[in-house]
């Protein structure tokens, strides 16, 4: 009888330490989802994907003729983006790149589109695509590649000059590797004689360079400005896979949260580097330019010198991006 009361007391003594368990894991479940929500990895990247489909909403359908540009498991779609911001003036995105990655190879594509391109707007009607972002952010961005080309990148990431520049600084500059010659105005701070050259083959850069070579504009076409832009991008990632530059990461972290406005969180950011380090972006990264033979050159209305798209071609560009063997 002595034995059974004794088994009794332990059975109970078992339940009420884990009752106390229990209560406790509720209780730090409780804490970790309200009061320390903000500094726990778990439900930062819950909020963070609740926070991108409240930003986004439902995808739009195509205009009519449009079709839909299908992504397969492990492909994901986002967009690079260069603001040309200045106080009291507003912005424009000039450098606007859709980056197609394919998680599962590590592969992917890089489209650029020209600034000038003449699009149609949801909700604001037509206009240059480069208007997007300051009339209705991001989701209006994404809109508008959805209505006009049946690709809807869900994450972004813009960067302005200062932040552009403080990038190239924190990695020590940039090589890039180029096949054109470039020849343009610059600031007398580059050369003395404010005409700047670069010739065939690669390039030790800094930042100040580095804008220049992006922005140059008074000798060469938009065309030519975004297979520049893709030159340095491509350099930028390659130095930052680099060994200096992994060790550079903690304060590209930090530059990023201060300097770049984007809805992917920097825990994110890690993984995306790590994805690049197993190969060579000369050949696993394929750059695609929306050029001479996707658009029409015309004149608003208004007098403004646009680019019509040709969507049939530009669909079939990204039709070749998103696809991965």
């Amino acid at each position: 009888m002595k034995m059974n009361k004794n088994k009794k007391r332990r059975q109970f003594t078992l339940l009420s330490f884990l009752f106390v368990v229990l209560l406790l894991a509720i209780s730090l479940i409780y804490l970790g989802a309200t009061v320390f929500r903000s500094q726990l990895p778990f439900f930062q990247l819950i909020d963070a994907q609740a926070s991108l489909v409240e930003q986004l909403g439902p995808k739009p359908e195509p205009n009519p003729g449009v079709t839909d540009v299908d992504l397969t498991e492990g492909v994901r779609s986002r967009m690079i983006l260069g603001s040309d911001f200045r106080p009291q003036a507003g912005f424009r995105t000039d450098i606007i790149i859709l980056v197609v990655v394919d998680q599962g190879s590590g592969k992917a594509s890089l489209v650029s589109f020209p600034r000038d391109l003449w699009v149609s707007i949801p909700g604001y009607g037509e206009g240059r695509i480069n208007t997007a972002m300051q009339l209705g952010g991001f989701p209006l961005l994404a809109n508008t590649m959805q209505t006009n080309f049946g690709i809807y990148p869900t994450q972004y990431a813009m960067i302005d000059m200062e932040g552009f520049l403080q990038v190239i600084d924190v990695l020590g500059g940039i090589e890039i590797t180029t096949d054109a010659y470039t020849g343009d105005a610059c600031d007398t701070q580059l050369d003395p004689d404010g005409w700047c050259e670069v010739s065939p083959g690669t390039v030790t850069m800094d930042s100040a360079w580095a804008l220049w070579y992006v922005r140059a504009r008074y000798n060469s076409s938009d065309f030519d400005r975004m297979r520049r832009t893709q030159e340095v991008v491509k350099a930028v990632f390659d130095k930052i896979i680099s060994p200096s530059g992994v060790l550079k990461i903690p304060e590209l972290t930090r530059l990023y949260e201060s300097e770049v406005e984007s809805n992917i969180p920097p825990d994110q950011l890690l993984p995306l580097t790590k994805l690049g380090m197993g190969f060579d972006s000369s050949t696993d990264v394929r750059r695609f330019t929306i050029g001479t033979n996707e658009t029409t050159s015309w004149t608003t209305p208004d007098g403004g010198a646009v680019l019509l798209p040709n969507t049939p071609a530009i669909q079939l560009i990204l039709q070749q991006a998103t696809t991965f063997e």
